[in-house]
C-alpha cells in the first residue's frame, strides 16, 4: 500500500500543471506561476478579526438550544463571543438559585476555547442581589474594551436594577399565553395590537404594564464611563455598543447624551430583549436587535424574525460585514442526516 502512494504521488507531479504552491517551501503568493486562482489576497490580514455575538438565551429558555449554539461556535473558532444580555433566568434573591443558574450558563461557555465578554440583561440584573453576585462573578456590569484598534462599550440598560417591572412577576401573574399574545401584539401591526386588547381588558391591562416596564437606566457614572473610553480612544477605527434594552427605541436622555458623543464616528449598535430580529439604521448607522439563542419566542412560528441564530461580525480593514447564521442551518462533517439526527 505505502509503495502504491509513493507512485501515485509521482505521477501527480508527472502531471502537466500540477506544479506545487508550497515548491521551494514558500506559500503560495500572488503571482506564483502554474496556479490556478484569482490574483486577489487572502482574508486574515493584520487589522482583520472575527467574533460572535450571541442573543437572549433566558426568558423561559428552552433546554439544550444555548448548548447547541456553544458547540457550533467552537467549530468557527472566531476571535471572541460576546453576548447581549439575558443568560440566566434571574429574577431571585436566592444566591444558591443564582449560583445553579450560574453554573448551568457557564457550562456551556467553557465549552469555548475563546474568550467570551459577558452583557448584562434585565433578567441577569433584576435586583441589587443580582448585581452584587454579578460584580463579585463576573466583575463590571458595564466596561469598555479594545480590539485591534475596535473600541468596544458594554452598557448595562439596569443601572440602577429594576426589579418593580420584573418580568417574571408579570408572567405569574397573567401566565405564558396571556404574555406571548401581547408581546406579538405589540410588535405587529399597532392597529390589530389595540384591536386586540379593546376586545379583551385583561390582555389591554397586561399591554400597558408592560408597556410601561420598557425603560432603561444609565448611571451618570456609566455615561461617564463612556465619554472617557472615546476620549482615551479618538482614534478608533470602529466602535462597536453592546446592551440588553435597544434604548434607541426608549425616550431616554442618558442614551441621547451617548448617542450625540458617537456622532461622527464610524459605530455600530447591538441589542436584543424583544426576542425577535429587527434592523434600523440611524443618521447612517446599523442599528439592531438580535433574536434569539435559546430565549422564548417573541412572536409567531411563522414569523421569519423570530429565530435562533448567532451574529458573525468580520472586521476588515475599512468596516464590519455582517452575516447572521441561523442555528438549524448548520450540520457536520457527517452531513445533514447526522447532524439532524444528533438534534
Amino acid at each position: 500500500m505505502k509503495r502504491a502512494c509513493i507512485a501515485l504521488g509521482v505521477l501527480a507531479l508527472s502531471l502537466p500543471g500540477a506544479a506545487s504552491a508550497g515548491q521551494g517551501g514558500r506559500d503560495y503568493h500572488a503571482g506564483m506561476p502554474d496556479v490556478a486562482r484569482t490574483q486577489k489576497d487572502f482574508a486574515g490580514g493584520a487589522d482583520e478579526f472575527r467574533f460572535v455575538v450571541i442573543g437572549d438565551r433566558t426568558g423561559k429558555h428552552r433546554p439544550g438550544v444555548f448548548e447547541h449554539a456553544m458547540d457550533k461556535v467552537e467549530r468557527l473558532r472566531p476571535d471572541f463571543v460576546i453576548n447581549i444580555g439575558d443568560l440566566i433566568e434571574g429574577n431571585t434573591e436566592d444566591r444558591q438559585q443564582l449560583d445553579t443558574e450560574w453554573a448551568d450558563v457557564n457550562a456551556a461557555i467553557n465549552r469555548l476555547s475563546v474568550p467570551f465578554f459577558y452583557v448584562p440583561g434585565n433578567h441577569d440584573l433584576t435586583n441589587e442581589v443580582q448585581r452584587t453576585d454579578w460584580r463579585k462573578r463576573l466583575g463590571g456590569d458595564y466596561y469598555s474594551f479594545t480590539y485591534k484598534n475596535a473600541l468596544f462599550l458594554v452598557l448595562n440598560t439596569e443601572d440602577p436594577p429594576q426589579p418593580k417591572i420584573a418580568r417574571m412577576k408579570l408572567f405569574q401573574e397573567y401566565g405564558g399565553e396571556a404574555m406571548k399574545a401581547v408581546f406579538t401584539a405589540l410588535q405587529g401591526d399597532p392597529a390589530e395590537a389595540e384591536a386586540l386588547f379593546a376586545k379583551d381588558p385583561r390582555l389591554a391591562e397586561l399591554a400597558a404594564k408592560i408597556r410601561g416596564s420598557e425603560n432603561v437606566a444609565f448611571s451618570a457614572d456609566q455615561v461617564k464611563m463612556v465619554r472617557e473610553a472615546l476620549a482615551k480612544n479618538p482614534k478608533a477605527r470602529w466602535i462597536f455598543v453592546l446592551m440588553h434594552r435597544p434604548a434607541w427605541k426608549i425616550d431616554s436622555p442618558a442614551f441621547r447624551e451617548i448617542e450625540a458623543m458617537l456622532k461622527g464616528r464610524p459605530h455600530t449598535v447591538l441589542a436584543g430583549h424583544y426576542h425577535k430580529y429587527a434592523y434600523e439604521a440611524r443618521d447612517g448607522r446599523d442599528y439592531i436587535q438580535l433574536g434569539t439563542t435559546g430565549g422564548v419566542p417573541g412572536g409567531a412560528a411563522d414569523d421569519p424574525s423570530v429565530v435562533d441564530h448567532l451574529m458573525w461580525v468580520s472586521m476588515s480593514k475599512d468596516a464590519p460585514r455582517i452575516t447572521n447564521l441561523r442555528l438549524d442551518g448548520f450540520f457536520d462533517k457527517q452531513g445533514p442526516a447526522k447532524a439532524k439526527a444528533k438534534e
